[in-house]
């Protein structure tokens, strides 16, 4: 099962690897301009997060259709994206890669939870990111050389890389099976597709993807336009964003290994603490050796971020609410993705461009600061005493009398 779904994520995140920065570069060829192009990036975020919700309701017959159905129609919509012909073509076809997106993304995360014993769900979890991470990895780098001699083959490409994970899921799951059965240690009340997840005490987990959608969608947007600023070249910058991204993919299973031996929210906090180190750094100023390691190591361990919340999530929440609860995790995860970009380009207009990593800073603070004060807050309140009654006889007294 774990490795049937890994492969599947490593062939999703292949075609979306290559589809996402093809799809702008295909805009900008055709005479768009940076807006309209940021906005066709926006309009596939939207429609994962407006999808999400209904996601659950579709894996209520059938986690594995779902999945399948997500998989194909993301593959489809990647390949036939040159054949848009219009801007509204365009728009269209990325719309429904988002709802494809969130139909393929949220039953693969449920069913890593789902069957992940619970001293091995964040190495699960960290498969699963290194699977997705390398696909998005590979995606990127033969996208890029295909676009420049057959921009069509390449999207072709990016839309039937999908096929051979979905065939692997095809043929390592039962596919008769439909519902996956809860795990041993829960009760059979926790099977109902109606229980429900407490989202305060999960804070950790849904602020973890919110903060990472943050700082990706930051970066991915802007990261570059800063390097150009400071002197670096074209070359320059894909060799450092190459280097962020073997970070990325190198550090997902070390992390998720610790995080089973010393446990996930102390590891996760501790990934925490190094990115909120390195990106306060950068926002200081440092030479191109710091730059680059810096960069490195908040890029690799705020992607630990999300795998990391997951696992945790897992823990908490009963089975017959995983579906649910990816959702929500995945469509805050979308939020941040795209408030991201549009906080951190107006603080670089307003601040200066150092201020792309005080935002990423002030962004991974806020998370900290109201999970530890929401923490405070239960404390106190838990040992709170009760109030006396203002009867303080016993009643058997109060009827003598």
């Amino acid at each position: 099962m774990r490795w049937a779904l890994c492969s599947a994520s490593l062939c999703w995140g292949f075609s979306f690897g290559l589809g996402a920065p093809l799809a702008s570069l295909w805009l900008s060829d055709a005479g768009y301009s940076t807006s309209v192009i940021g906005l066709n990036t926006g309009i596939y975020y939207l429609g994962i997060a407006l999808t999400a919700g209904a996601v659950p309701w579709m894996m209520r017959r059938s986690s594995l259709t779902c999945l399948v159905t997500g998989m194909l129609a993301s593959g489809l919509t990647v390949g036939l994206f040159p054949w848009g012909e219009t801007w509204w073509g365009w728009f269209l076809l990325r719309l429904v890669n988002g709802v494809a997106g969130a139909m393929s993304i949220i039953p693969m995360e449920t069913l890593i939870n789902r069957h992940s014993a619970a001293e091995q769900r964040a190495r699960n979890f960290g498969y699963y990111a290194f699977s997705m991470a390398t696909g998005i990895g590979m995606g990127t780098l033969t996208g890029g050389e295909l676009y420049a001699t057959t921009p069509h083959l390449a999207f072709l490409v990016g839309g039937l890389a999908v096929l051979p994970g979905t065939l692997g899921l095809v043929g390592w799951m039962d596919w008769q099976a439909g519902r996956v059965p809860a795990r041993r240690d829960e009760p059979a009340h926790c099977q109902l597709d109606s229980a429900s997840f407490a989202f305060g005490e999960n804070f950790l987990s849904f602020g973890s993807a919110w903060s990472q959608g943050f700082l990706e969608g930051a970066v991915v947007a802007l990261l570059p336009v800063y390097l150009l600023q400071i002197g670096l070249s074209e070359v320059g910058i894909g060799w450092l964003m190459g280097g962020i991204m073997i970070g990325v993919i190198v550090i997902q299973v070390p992390v998720a290994w610790l995080a089973d031996r010393l446990g996930r929210t102390a590891v996760l906090l501790s990934c925490y603490g190094v990115t909120v180190g390195a990106l306060s750094a950068l926002y200081l100023g440092l030479s191109f050796s710091g730059l680059a390691a810096c960069l490195f190591t908040a890029g690799a361990c705020s992607s630990a971020f999300y795998p990391l919340g997951l696992a945790i999530l897992g823990e908490h929440v009963h089975t017959g609410a995983l579906a649910r609860a990816n959702a929500w995790y995945l469509g805050i995860n979308c939020l941040g993705s795209l408030i991201g970009p549009v906080l951190a380009g107006a603080a670089m207009d307003w601040f200066g461009k150092q201020a792309i990593f005080l935002t990423g800073v002030v962004a991974v603070m806020l998370i900290l600061v109201s999970w530890s004060a929401s923490r405070l807050f239960a404390t106190i309140y838990q040992r709170k005493p009760a109030m006396p009654t203002t009867d303080t006889e016993p009643l058997e007294l109060r009827d003598a009398a």
